[in-house]
C-alpha cells in the first residue's frame, strides 16, 4: 500500500509541470525510522531508477534526507507529522499505530496535515487495525457508514482489503487443518467467504507462526481486523474467546435474582458501573453497563431506579472509605441514600488483573446493553514506553480504563456477593418477579 502511494505521489508531483502547477506532497510514517526507510527506499529509489530519457526531464534542486525538490516548483516529503504544511497530495501510513502508540502525534497529524485539506486534494490513510480506539478507529467507522451513500467533497471513502483477495496467498502442499479452524472457516463460509483448499492451507499455517496477531495482520473481515489481539491490551485474548465461544450475546434480567452492582468511583471522574447477576450455577451474567463523567451519586441514584432491576449488593472500591474536603465518605454518603454496598480491601493492581483474566471464562455479558463497557475491556491497554521502545506493565490512564476498574472489582467482589444473599434479599426478588 505505502509503495503504491509514494509512487501515486511522486509521479503526480514529476509531471505536475505539464498542467503548469506546483504539487506539494507529503508521506506521513508512524516512527522516525520509517520515514526514513520510505523515503530512501520507495522515494529516491524509484526516482533514481527512472529511465535516463525521463530522468533528463527533471532537475533536482532540493535534495535532503526527506524532501525532493525540483525546479519546476514541485516537491515532496516523509516525516512523522509536516504540520504546517499545506499539500495536494497527503499519505498517512499506519495511522493505527500512530493513534494507538503516539496519541499525542496523532493529534498533531489531524490538528497539522489532516486540518489542512480542501476540497480537491487527495489524501490517502491507511493502517493495519490497532483495536477499537482512537481516532483511526473513528474515522473508519465513520467512512464505512457512507458506504452506498454520496459522498462529500471533504468525506473520505471506505476500503478494506482482506487476505483472501490476495491471489499469492495459498498453498498446494496440504496439511492437517485443526477443529477450531475448520470451525472457523465454515463460519467464514456462512458469512458469503468461501475459500479454496489451498487457501485454507496457506492460512492454517500461517497461523501457527502469527498466532493471536493472525487477524490482526491477516483479517478476513473489516470486524475481525479491530476485534483481533493487540499485545499492548490486557484483555484481548479473553475478549477474543469470549466472542468465540458466544459469551456475548443477548441476556435476560432474571427476575427472581436480585442484581448487584460494581463501581469505579468518580464524581470529577468517570463514573463506570457493571450490573450483575449469579445465576444459579454460579456464573457471572453481567446484563447492563453504565459510564458517565461528572455524575453526582443523587443522579446515580435516580439513574439505579430508572433501570427497574432489584438490587442486591453494591461493589465498592476501598476509596469509597476515603474522606472528602467535608470528612464525609463516600460509603457514608451512599448508604444516606438507601444503597446497601460492600467495600473491598486495597489489593494489587497486577493480581486484580490476573485474577480477571482467570474469571472471564466464567462470564456472560449483554451484547447490547454491555457494548460501551465491552469496548473498555477491549481496549485496556498497556502505557506504551518510548524510551524502552515498548509497552510497560503500568496500565495507561485513559476513557477506557474506568470500566476495566470496575470489572476487576466486580472480580474481587462478586464471590462474597455471591455467598452474602440473605433471605430478605431472596424474598424481596421473588415479591417482585411475582408481583
Amino acid at each position: 500500500m505505502t509503495t503504491f502511494f509514494c509512487v501515486l505521489a511522486l509521479d503526480a508531483v514529476l509531471w505536475s509541470f505539464l498542467d503548469d502547477k506546483k504539487i506539494q506532497a507529503g508521506i506521513i510514517a508512524h516512527t522516525l525510522q520509517d520515514s526514513q526507510d520510505i523515503f530512501q527506499d520507495k522515494l529516491k529509489f524509484t526516482f533514481d531508477h527512472l529511465d535516463p530519457r525521463l530522468r533528463a526531464f527533471f532537475r533536482i534542486v532540493g535534495d535532503s534526507a526527506r524532501e525532493l525538490s525540483f525546479s519546476h516548483g514541485s516537491c515532496i516529503r516523509v516525516g512523522t507529522s509536516l504540520r504546517s504544511a499545506t499539500l495536494q497530495y497527503l499519505h498517512i501510513s499506519e495511522f493505527g499505530k500512530i493513534c494507538a502508540k503516539y496519541p499525542e502525534k496523532a493529534r498533531e497529524v489531524i490538528s497539522g496535515a489532516l486540518n489542512t485539506i480542501e476540497p480537491g486534494q487527495h489524501v490517502f490513510i491507511e493502517s493495519t487495525a490497532e483495536g477499537k480506539e482512537g481516532k483511526y478507529y473513528d474515522m473508519v467507522q465513520q467512512a464505512k457508514q457512507r458506504v452506498g451513500k454520496s459522498h462529500g467533497p471533504l468525506d473520505f471513502k471506505y476500503r478494506f482489503f482482506p487476505w483472501h483477495r490476495e491471489p499469492s496467498y495459498k498453498m498446494d502442499h496440504p496439511v492437517d487443518i485443526p477443529i477450531d479452524m475448520q470451525e472457523y472457516f465454515d463460519s467464514l463460509q456462512n458469512q458469503g467467504i468461501k475459500l479454496s483448499d489451498q487457501q485454507k492451507w496457506w492460512y492454517t499455517k500461517k497461523a501457527e507462526t502469527q498466532q493471536e496477531d493472525m487477524k490482526r495482520e491477516y483479517p478476513s473481515t473489516d470486524i475481525e481486523a479491530f476485534e483481533a489481539s493487540q499485545i499492548g491490551n490486557w484483555y484481548a485474548t479473553q475478549m477474543r474467546e469470549l466472542r468465540d465461544a458466544g459469551h456475548v450475546t443477548k441476556l435476560s434480567y432474571d427476575r427472581s435474582q436480585p442484581v448487584n452492582c460494581a463501581f469505579d468511583l468518580g464524581q470529577a471522574d468517570h463514573m463506570a458501573i457493571w450490573f450483575f447477576q449469579i445465576n444459579r450455577a454460579g456464573e457471572i451474567m453481567v446484563i447492563d453497563y453504565f459510564q458517565k463523567q461528572d455524575m453526582p451519586l443523587n443522579s446515580v441514584v435516580d439513574m439505579l431506579n430508572s433501570k427497574g432491576y432489584t438490587y442486591g449488593t453494591h461493589i465498592w472500591p476501598a476509596d469509597a472509605r476515603a474522606r472528602d474536603r467535608a470528612g464525609i465518605t463516600f460509603e457514608q454518603q451512599a448508604h444516606a441514600f438507601g444503597l446497601k454496598g460492600y467495600v473491598l480491601e486495597s489489593h494489587s493492581l497486577i493480581d486484580g488483573i490476573n485474577l480477571t483474566r482467570t474469571t472471564f471464562s466464567k462470564m456472560w455479558f449483554d451484547e447490547e446493553k454491555c457494548r460501551e463497557g465491552l469496548i473498555c475491556l477491549e481496549n485496556y491497554s498497556k502505557k506504551w514506553n518510548n524510551t524502552l521502545g515498548g509497552y510497560s506493565s503500568e496500565p495507561l490512564h485513559n476513557q477506557y480504563s474506568h470500566g476495566a476498574d470496575a470489572m476487576r472489582y466486580l472480580v474481587a467482589g462478586y464471590q462474597k456477593v455471591s455467598n452474602s444473599t440473605s433471605t430478605e434479599d431472596e424474598m424481596k426478588a421473588l415479591r417482585y418477579y411475582f408481583g
